[in-house]
C-alpha cells in the first residue's frame, strides 16, 4: 500500500435520528431512520491486488418496539443500496432485518428468562478465497436462536441455547455453509459479585454442494470452565476457558483438538473513559471450504468528551490458521493480522441525529502470497432516526 495514499470521505444527504417514536396505541411505538455513508479504500478485495475504490451506502430502515406486555418485542427492516464508483459489478442492494422477543420483559420474581431471536439478512463484504485471492461476496443469511436461563435454585442457573446460523452464497467459488450450535452451563452463584460454571457446546459445520473438494463438514465439542466476576464498582471480567475437539466427515481432514478460549475484561476507568479487552480462541468453518482456528486479542478504548462528542479507538490481533483438503497451499495457509480502528461520533438535535467518522487499518501477513496486504478505509456517515 502506498503510504501517502489520501482519503477522502464525503458526507451525503440524510439526516435523523433515535427519539423520534410514534405511538401506534397499544401496539407499541414505531420509528424510521436513515443511515447513510461514504467510504473511501484503498483495497477493496482484502488481498495483494489493492484495487481502490469509494463505497456509497443509504440504508432506510421501519424500527418497532413494543414493551407493554409481560414480553417485549423490538424489531426492524431495511433496505441497504450499496454503489461502488468504479467496480460497479459490485453494487447490491441487501435486505435487513431482525427480531427479538424477551421473556419476562423485567423479572419480577420469575425463576426463568427466554429470548427468541431471528432475522434474513443479506450481506455483500470481502471474504478470502482458498488461496488467499480476495472478493467482494454476496450472502443471503437466516439466523434463527433460543436462548434460556432457569434458577434450579436461588444459587444454581441452568443457561442452555440452540443457535443455527444458515448462509447461502450468491458468488461463484464461495460455497452454502449451515451451523447448529447448542450451549448448556450450570452457573453457581457464589455472592453477589462471583460466579463459577462449568459447560459444553456442540456445533455442527455443513458446507454446500458448490465444492468439487471434500467438504470440511466437522462436529465439534466444548468442554469448559466460566468465572463471572465484578471484582469491583469499576472493573469485571467474564472468561471460559477450556478444550475443544474436531471431527470431520470426511478423510482428507485429520480431526483437530486445541485450547478453547474467551475472555472479555471491562475497566470504567472514569465516569467518562471504558477500557473494554477481549481475548479468544476459536475453531470456525469458512465459504472457501475451509477448516479454521483463530486466536486474536483486542483492546478498545471508548471515552465521551461531552454530551456530543465521543470516541472510540481499538486495536486488535489475530492469528488464523486455515486447512482444506487440496495440494494448492500444501493444504494449509497461516495469516496473522494486525487490526485498528478510530471512530467519532458527534450528536445533533437532541441525539436523534450522529454524525460519524471512521478510520480502519489492517496489515495481514500470510504464507499465501495473494493474502498479503495492506487496506486503508475511511469515511464519513449521518444516522438520522425521524
Amino acid at each position: 500500500m502506498n503510504n501517502n495514499y489520501f482519503i477522502l470521505a464525503v458526507l451525503i444527504g440524510s439526516t435523523s435520528l433515535s427519539h423520534a417514536e410514534y405511538q401506534i396505541g397499544d401496539s407499541g411505538a414505531v420509528a424510521i431512520s436513515i443511515d447513510a455513508s461514504v467510504i473511501s479504500t484503498d483495497n477493496v478485495s482484502r488481498d495483494s491486488t489493492e484495487d481502490s475504490d469509494v463505497i456509497t451506502s443509504v440504508l432506510p430502515t421501519l424500527q418497532y418496539k413494543n414493551d407493554a406486555g409481560a414480553a417485549s418485542i423490538e424489531a426492524h427492516v431495511g433496505q441497504e443500496f450499496i454503489t461502488y464508483n468504479d467496480l460497479s459489478e459490485n453494487d447490491s442492494e441487501d435486505l435487513k432485518s431482525n427480531v427479538k422477543i424477551t421473556f419476562p420483559d423485567e423479572l419480577d420474581g420469575e425463576n426463568f428468562s427466554l429470548v427468541i431471536e431471528g432475522g434474513y439478512n443479506e450481506y455483500t463484504s470481502a471474504r478470502s478465497a482458498r488461496g488467499g485471492e480476495g472478493s467482494v461476496v454476496s450472502t443471503e443469511e437466516v439466523d434463527l436462536s433460543l436462548r434460556t436461563s432457569y434458577y434450579i435454585t436461588e444459587d444454581i442457573a441452568l443457561r442452555a441455547a440452540v443457535e443455527h446460523l444458515d448462509r447461502e452464497s450468491l458468488t461463484t467459488g464461495y460455497s452454502d455453509l449451515t451451523t447448529l450450535t447448542v450451549p448448556v452451563a450450570f452457573y453457581y452463584q457464589i455472592d453477589e459479585s462471583l460466579s463459577a460454571g462449568v459447560g459444553y457446546r456442540s456445533r455442527s459445520s455443513k458446507v454446500g454442494n458448490q465444492v468439487v473438494s471434500p467438504k470440511a463438514d466437522s462436529d465439534d465439542e466444548v468442554f469448559f470452565v466460566g468465572i463471572e466476576n465484578q471484582v469491583s464498582s469499576i472493573w469485571g471480567y467474564e472468561l471460559e476457558v477450556g478444550v475443544q475437539e474436531r471431527n470431520f466427515d470426511a478423510n482428507s481432514f485429520a480431526d483437530q483438538d486445541g485450547l478453547f478460549a474467551s475472555l472479555l475484561v471491562n475497566w470504567q476507568i472514569s465516569d467518562m473513559t471504558e477500557l473494554v479487552g477481549e481475548l479468544s480462541n476459536e475453531f470456525g468453518t469458512t465459504l472457501a471450504n475451509q477448516s479454521s482456528e483463530t486466536g486474536s486479542v483486542g483492546v478498545q478504548l471508548n471515552h465521551t468528551f461531552d454530551e456530543r462528542l465521543s470516541a472510540s479507538l481499538g486495536l486488535s490481533y489475530s492469528e488464523m490458521e486455515y486447512t482444506q483438503a487440496d495440494t494448492q497451499t500444501n493444504g494449509a495457509r497461516d495469516d496473522e493480522r494486525f487490526s485498528s480502528f478510530l471512530t467519532v461520533d458527534y450528536k445533533l438535535m437532541d441525539g436523534r441525529w450522529t454524525l460519524r467518522g471512521s478510520v480502519n487499518h489492517d496489515d495481514n501477513d500470510s504464507s499465501a502470497a495473494p493474502a498479503n496486504y495492506k487496506a486503508l478505509r475511511g469515511g464519513l456517515s449521518s444516522i438520522f432516526v425521524f
